[in-house]
């Protein structure tokens, strides 16, 4: 039961033709995602930089800590989208062979 998985086909392109548009939709999610992290850094260089406020520091650092921490769930989310889309293709498959 446990090596199961040796007797398995190859998956790999399998997975790459099931639900096409959720991959793309997945592709852009993490792009945009990468797009935010970016952006949250450099209007965090601009707070630094660019503002005479004297809580710029502080105000710099709660952006950063956001920005990134938003980014950091979305692509956890686009992770777990991932995942579920593995085991429900694994499923499929241990089911198939009994």
């Amino acid at each position: 039961m446990v090596f199961t998985s040796l007797n398995r086909r190859d998956s790999a392109e399998s997975a790459e033709e099931k639900y096409p548009a959720l991959r793309i939709v997945l592709l852009i999610w993490k792009v945009l995602v990468v797009v935010q992290a970016f952006a949250t850094i450099t209007i965090v260089l601009f707070a630094w930089l660019g503002t005479k406020d004297p809580n710029k520091t502080a105000l710099g650092l709660l952006i950063l800590l956001g920005g990134l921490l938003s980014a950091l769930i979305q692509w956890a989310l686009a992770e777990f989208v991932e995942v579920v889309m593995d085991i429900e293709e694994n499923t499929r498959d241990f089911i198939l062979k009994e």
